[in-house]
């Protein structure tokens, strides 16, 4: 996020400034194009001002003020007057020192050359004259008496003219006079002393009348020449597109690193995801560490009560924690599912001490306004690895195997050791005993009735499931059921269930207002097609749907969905009771029982065999209450001796189950025993 921000600041600031640098090119390049950058030298006006120096050479001078125009004539018809024609301009009024026109790009002038021969064409040679540098000048004997430097240009002497100085070469008649070398042949015009206007002929070839008129001489140039303008421009530039090109490699690191992160990070938390840990695991294999599995007992409670934002907010600042304090600990941290986490420690287990802070972090509470305290429940299983192996499913395994072991237990940590491998190996072994009783038709059911006290008779039965086969007849059935909910066998289990009791019950000729109540497991609830399948059995039976009664555990409710939701409606919408079994023994509020969709609800053994008590008899009386209220039957499990009986009886609870009542019994010993308790009593 922190990378995002910046990316974003530094392209907002980047913008700006491309914005300003297109502005100031903009300027730059209109001042270069104005005429304040403009430098000029006006030589003619200063020659008429009598600032410089002009003088006629083959003739006599003059100056028409009118016109400003500076004039020779020449009359070439004698031979003494057929050397040269022409005017000369000094630009320096210090003939030591010459005037740089480096600064200065252009000449600009007027000029007219005429001739009375006929076809004259008007050639006009143009000579700038400089000093040579003394140096120069004592190296090459032969240009000492002179000392000068002739460059020039021909040109038609017709009118306005405007001569790059750029156009200038040193003239090859003086390289050649002075025997000049051609490293010394460039050219110069650092120190110009004249501006030269002559009939190019040098000497006059053909007799006639010759004469040259100069309006207009002034030197033109750029404070900044255009060359150095768009050579800073462009190097400017340059510097621009380096800039982006930096700001755009940047921004392509900030993001492959952003997706990177998105890529091997959880969203929620600053823990790598399932990718992320496959991808730094291996750069693990063959390091002595300690695996720490955790997982979140009551994530799904947590989501369910304060919604998904809260649950990630507090999973987030318990990770925060405990980065703080141990994260110079560990290789890595990975969020493997939404209630599992795993943390791979450098080297040894944390010590006692340290170990204990560890969990802690976890399980101490955090303060969520307008909530209150709220903590993560958490189940932890350690791996001791001398090295990790290469296949990571391993050690995940392992550690998950020691959670599995401490599920149940009031416990937050267990410790892989061969005692929990062989636990493993034993549900291994009863997974393998269950599929085969499965086969062979081995389980059996048995029938706990329920009591109606106010009938005085037994209005019900629960189907219990029993098993005879070898090494599942010596475990109770809530052992080998919840391996089958782990293994997925709940499936063939409950149908076998239901079908069996619906054969028996079809079979057993009791009253028309006699119900049958089946447990099936909560995961059921989550299978769209269970419903059809409920149904189909039911229909083959010849069993009404209005005698028979589904039950689910009340745990069931901290994990409930739309599609429980939508299957229980279903069961209902058949004609099928539904009721809340085992309840008490999660944590369902009685604002959501009066807003679930069933119609009994059996009271927990743990509620019943505490009876007399302040605190349970007030949940009972309220539970008793509410019953009433919405016309829920309620049903008091584990009623074990008199005393519960008559105490619950005083209440107002009417159904009974428990030893007091009866052990379950084959369904056909259940028609004579309501005789005998109609007949005898309890």
């Amino acid at each position: 996020m922190n990378s995002l921000k910046a990316l974003s600041k530094l392209a907002k600031t980047y913008n700006v400034f491309i914005a300003i640098s297109v502005l100031l090119s903009l300027l730059a390049f209109a001042f270069q194009t104005s005429r304040f950058n403009c430098k000029e030298l006006d030589i003619i006006s200063m020659a008429r001002d009598g600032n410089l120096l002009v003088h006629a050479l083959g003739g006599e001078l003059k100056l028409d003020k009118t016109k400003g125009t500076f004039s020779v004539h020449c009359d070439a018809r004698l031979s003494k007057n057929r050397d040269i024609c022409g005017l000369t301009f000094r630009v320096t009024s210090d003939k030591a020192l010459g005037v740089s026109l480096e600064s200065f790009s252009e000449l600009h002038t007027h000029v007219i050359t005429k001739s009375t021969l006929p076809n004259y064409n008007q050639r006009t040679r143009v000579v700038i004259k400089s000093l040579i540098d003394p140096e120069i000048v004592k190296s090459i004997k032969s240009i000492q008496s002179d000392k000068h430097k002739y460059h020039a240009v021909r040109v038609q002497g017709n009118g306005d003219l405007i001569i790059p100085l750029s156009r200038f070469r040193v003239e090859t008649w003086w390289e050649d006079e002075n025997n000049v070398p051609f490293e010394l042949s460039d050219v110069n015009v650092k120190s110009v002393v004249n501006i030269e206007f002559f009939v190019n002929e040098i000497p006059l070839k053909a007799s006639g009348i010759y004469s040259i008129d100069v309006s207009q001489l002034m030197l033109f140039g750029k404070m900044v020449k255009e060359a150095e303008f768009y050579k800073t421009l462009s190097l400017f530039w340059l510097l621009i597109a380096g800039g982006m090109l930096f700001r755009f490699l940047y921004s392509q690191f900030l993001a492959y690193n952003k997706f990177k992160k998105q890529a091997l990070n959880d969203p929620y938390c600053s823990l790598l995801n399932t990718f992320g840990f496959k991808i730094h695991y291996a750069d693990l294999v063959g390091k002595n560490a300690t695996v720490y599995r955790i997982r979140i007992t009551n994530w799904h409670n947590l989501v369910q009560h304060f919604g998904l934002g809260i649950a990630h907010d507090l999973l987030q600042e318990v990770v925060k924690r405990s980065q703080l304090i141990f994260s110079s600990k560990f290789f890595l941290g990975s969020r493997l599912a939404n209630d599992e986490l795993v943390f791979i420690k450098k080297g040894e287990r944390f010590s006692n001490d340290n170990e204990a802070a560890f969990l802690e972090v976890f399980l101490s509470p955090i303060t969520v306004p307008e909530l209150g305290d709220l903590c993560l429940d958490i189940k932890v299983g350690v791996s001791s690895e001398k090295k990790l192996p290469r296949n990571r499913k391993e050690v995940l395994e392992r550690a998950a195997l020691s959670i599995q072991a401490i599920l149940h237990e009031n416990m937050n940590l267990q410790i892989y050791s061969s005692e929990v491998g062989r636990i493993a190996e034993n549900k291994v072994h009863i997974e393998s005993r269950i599929k085969l009783a499965l086969e062979k038709d081995a389980f059996n059911l048995l029938y706990m009735p329920i009591f109606d006290s106010s009938a005085n008779k037994i209005v019900g039965v629960e189907a219990l499931l029993r098993c005879t086969f070898p090494d599942l007849n010596a475990l109770s059935p809530e052992v080998y059921i919840s391996i089958a909910e782990e293994t997925g066998l709940i499936r063939d289990i409950d149908l076998m269930v239901i079908e069996k009791a619906l054969k028996d019950f079809s079979m057993a000729g009791f009253d028309e207002d006699f119900e049958l109540s089946v447990n099936i497991s909560s995961k059921e609830l989550l299978d769209t097609s269970f419903v059809s399948h409920f149904e189909r059995l039911v229909n083959n039976s010849g069993v009404s749907a209005e005698r028979l009664c589904i039950e689910v555990t009340e745990t069931f409710l901290l994990d409930i969905d739309p599609v429980s939701i939508k299957t229980i409606e279903k069961i209902r919408a058949i004609g099928c009771k539904v009721s809340l079994d085992d309840f008490g023994t999660g944590y369902t509020s009685f604002q959501q029982l009066v807003h679930f969709p069933v119609d009994e609800i059996k009271i927990d053994r743990s509620f019943v065999n505490e009876i007399g008590k302040a605190g349970y008899d007030a949940i009972i009386n309220s539970l008793l209450s509410i019953a009433s209220a919405y016309k829920y039957k309620v049903v008091a499990e584990g009623v074990e001796n008199i005393e519960v009986y008559q105490s619950l009886l005083k209440k107002g609870c009417s159904l009974f189950q428990g030893y007091y009542i009866s052990k379950p019994v084959p369904l056909a010993e259940i028609i004579p025993l309501g005789k005998r308790i109609s007949e005898e009593g309890l």
